[in-house]
């Protein structure tokens, strides 16, 4: 499982880079001059009512950043999940239903992620602690508080891995909840946070280290300004965390268990001397109200006219001569029922199959 999602990332990377290149060189350069002017702006702010423009700037900018971030993602998962003439040539652009969702769905996953922090934080760091600090001294309080920070941090980072698989849902147009996201991965919950987490970040410190080295030299050796370099490594890297959450979520998708469905059944009648019962599979092509139809028109000949019951899954009537004699539809456990007492003519029903 984990060879197979590594080979499938990687090469979908290469078969795609020329495509990739194309979609994201628009958002590198405004990232690019984001990144680079954004330090100066903040050492710039300064508090006064004449410096809202000057203090307003660099929210502004980060929230441009935050936007091309998502209209980045959204490219390179529906590259990378869908044939070539699904994305523009230079990428997505433009805000559409899809993109907000996407948004929203960042802010919803980061505010509970917060908030799931922050409980297990007070409970195992307030509550806990308190209690090992009384009961076996100082010593053991402070192995168990960083034992507790480790727990919180893996708890989120497994929460996120299983929650972000609904990302490449979104830029696929097949959204599906953070929550159906859980239940997407609850049998996977390892796989996902190794090829969610724990693989791309292993290769994110390695290409950071190596290529932070390499950069590092060019800028002492040629000029200062190549730090534009570092732009194009957060591009890849980022690039790289999100082929990994969209060959995950492939994975998962590719191998889900096939439901069997059962064969239709026959329709099983059952009688005796003054009642007649049918049970209708509901996969015929038949619907509650069409049989309501079905038995008033053959009933009420014979004078069956009185409603007495009329609910959604539950329809009766009865004979105006004798409340005795009943004729009772019902549809429970993806089965119509057809049930007649004190009547002689059994029902005529037009039953096909879908």
């Amino acid at each position: 499982m984990y060879k197979e999602i590594f080979k499938r990332t990687l090469d979908l990377l290469v078969a795609k880079k020329n495509i990739l290149i194309k979609a994201l060189i628009v958002p590198f350069i405004i990232l690019t001059i984001i990144e680079n002017y954004l330090p100066t702006d903040i050492r710039s702010i300064t508090l006064g009512v004449d410096n809202n423009i000057s203090n307003s700037l660099p929210l502004l900018l980060i929230l441009l950043s935050f936007l091309i971030s998502v209209l980045m993602s959204i490219t390179v998962h529906r590259i990378l999940l869908l044939p070539e003439d699904k994305t523009p040539t230079f990428g997505i652009l433009t805000l559409s239903k899809r993109e907000l969702t996407f948004m929203l769905k960042v802010i919803y996953m980061t505010i509970f992620l917060v908030l799931f922090a922050l409980i297990l934080y007070v409970g195992l760091l307030f509550l806990a602690k308190a209690i090992f600090d009384a009961l076996f001294g100082s010593f053991i309080a402070n192995i168990f508080a960083t034992a507790s920070i480790v727990f919180i941090g893996i708890s989120v980072l497994v929460l996120f891995s299983r929650m972000s698989l609904t990302f490449p849902t979104i830029a696929v147009d097949k959204p599906i909840g953070l929550f159906d996201s859980l239940n997407l991965t609850k049998n996977h919950k390892t796989l996902v946070f190794f090829t969610v987490v724990v693989i791309p970040l292993i290769l994110a410190t390695l290409l950071g280290f190596v290529y932070g080295l390499a950069i590092e030299f060019l800028m002492a050796l040629i000029s200062q300004k190549l730090s534009v370099l570092y732009s194009l490594l957060n591009v890849f890297i980022t690039v790289l965390i999100i082929a990994f959450i969209s060959v995950t979520y492939e994975y998962l998708i590719n191998h889900q268990p096939i439901k069997e469905e059962k064969p239709i059944n026959e329709p099983e009648i059952t009688k005796t001397d003054n009642s007649f019962k049918i049970s209708i599979d509901e996969r015929y092509d038949l619907t509650f109200e069409s049989l309501k139809e079905e038995l008033f028109n053959q009933y009420s000949k014979i004078g069956f006219e009185n409603i007495t019951i009329d609910k959604p899954s539950s329809w009766m009537i009865k004979s105006s001569e004798s409340n005795e004699s009943y004729i009772l539809l019902s549809h429970k456990d993806n089965f119509y029922e057809v049930e007649t007492f004190n009547v002689e003519e059994e029902p005529i029903l037009d039953i096909k199959r879908l």
